[in-house]
């Protein structure tokens, strides 16, 4: 890419020669179609490159950041960050700068959206329930990552992702669903369109039921949602660090059901093959038949906690921030989400959360309400919707050794409570989770 040479260049040219640097590119184009009232009403396109310049001399770090288009001189951008060093504090977390050896080239011409693409499958999605009406959005996604050091490293690498997000509304009720996968073309539009208004239209005119402990069948954004929060505060090595993290490497913590993996090398994978470091990603056991094999480490992590890096810094995040998933597989089961229904005596069957909120890191317990297709299950079949509840309940204990009944044979990439799709995830039926009240508490 000519934009990242002639920058590199430059730097190079200005950089002293007695620094540790590391330069980041990157360059996102983003698309997005928004629908409401069953009729598209909004179509924008965004471009942007954002440069992320990381410099390290006599124990001190700086980084400094920018747009690439409000860089007018190059030389002053660095000596920006050659003055910012004087000022910084000694860096005791600097793990150095990768080498050459863990370079990766990924870079390549990825085809753009049009807004007729985004329309076709947005209308694909509004055709499923044409008596109600349809909002949401269909958005589409090309990032471009280049990284570049003072050690020999340079990487660059390409992603793409496409989602489908909508709901259904009728007076007494909602269903939503969700897509997500490489390209447009690979998403279903028609099939998301036809669960979300089956949804909405089996749970109109929902019953308050009493809270408590119940089995539950939790839909594919609900185990998303639990997922996600698993990963931010759990095996993100710096809630380790900051002794929030209740994962403990080596014991058996969830049910032996449970295996999670990340696999930024699988064709499929939506994620970037290289961390914000540039170092190319492996695939990673996170969870093997319900113990805990590694936590989600940067360079700073691994240094601190004396680990092997994992190379699971996020771009644009900082370094500080922690390590992050994002190529993550919960695998799949044997069980159809039919047969999960027919083994509930008496459940809920859950299809989202949302408004969760951590009460204690240590414990993972989370509260939060269901939404957008709740129903009681009674005897193996679906018997009634129902409305909000409110879940005051461990994400550890809700997968603990027992609690899993079983583990759907699907997986689609699902939404959760942090936004788009970048887990793929199956159903779960669990044997207990609470239920604590009504909207209010």
């Amino acid at each position: 890419m000519r934009i990242w040479d002639d920058l590199l260049d430059e730097v190079k040219k200005n950089l002293p020669d007695e620094i540790e640097c590391e330069l980041k590119l990157m360059h996102s184009k983003s698309a997005l179609t928004r629908f409401a009232n069953s009729q598209i009403h909004q179509n924008v396109d965004e471009e942007s490159a954002e440069i992320y310049l990381t410099i390290h001399k006599d124990s001190k770090t700086t980084t400094i950041s920018n747009n690439l288009t409000a860089i007018k001189d190059v030389g002053e951008f660095v000596n920006k960050a050659l003055v910012s060093l004087e000022d910084s504090p000694i860096d005791k977390g600097w793990s150095g700068l990768p080498d050459k050896s863990n370079s990766y080239e990924g870079f390549k011409d990825l085809e753009e959206s049009t807004p007729d693409d985004r329309a076709k499958v947005v209308k694909e999605f509004i055709e499923e329930g044409k008596s109600m009406n349809a909002a949401g959005y269909c958005s589409t996604y090309i990032n471009n990552y280049f990284v570049w050091n003072s050690n020999g490293l340079n990487s660059c690498d390409s992603s793409s992702s496409a989602f489908i997000d909508g709901i259904f509304r009728t007076d007494t009720s909602a269903g939503s669903s969700h897509r997500g996968g490489q390209t447009l073309a690979s998403l279903e539009g028609t099939a998301a369109g036809f669960e979300a208004a089956k949804l909405a239209t089996d749970s109109q005119n929902p019953v308050d039921i009493d809270p408590g402990n119940y089995e539950v069948v939790l839909g594919h954004e609900a185990v998303s949602t639990i997922l996600v929060f698993l990963g931010v505060y759990g095996f993100n090595a710096k809630s380790k660090i900051d002794g929030m993290s209740p994962i403990i490497i080596g014991e058996q913590q969830f049910d032996e059901k449970i295996s999670l993996v990340d696999t930024p090398e699988d064709q499929d994978s939506i994620g970037f093959k290289i961390d914000a470091s540039g170092s190319k990603k492996l695939n990673l056991d996170v969870v093997n038949n319900g113990v805990p094999q590694s936590y989600f480490h940067t360079r700073r992590t691994a240094n601190e906690l004396g680990m092997k890096n994992t190379f699971h810094e996020l771009f644009g995040w900082g370094e500080n921030f922690g390590g992050i998933g994002t190529n993550v597989k919960l695998l799949n089961g044997d069980k159809s989400f039919e047969d999960m229904i027919s083994d509930v005596k008496k459940g809920i069957y859950i299809n989202e959360f949302w408004y969760c909120r951590v009460l204690d890191p240590i414990t993972q317990v989370v509260t939060g309400l269901n939404r957008n297709g709740s129903f009681l299950v009674e005897n193996g079949k679906i018997t009634k919707p129902v409305g909000r509840l409110r879940f005051t309940q461990s994400f550890i204990s809700a997968l603990a050794n027992g609690n899993v009944e079983s583990v759907g044979n699907h997986s689609r990439y699902a939404d959760s409570e942090f936004g788009e799709g970048i887990l793929s995830v199956p159903q779960l039926h669990l044997k207990e989770f609470n239920f604590t009240g009504g909207v209010s508490g």
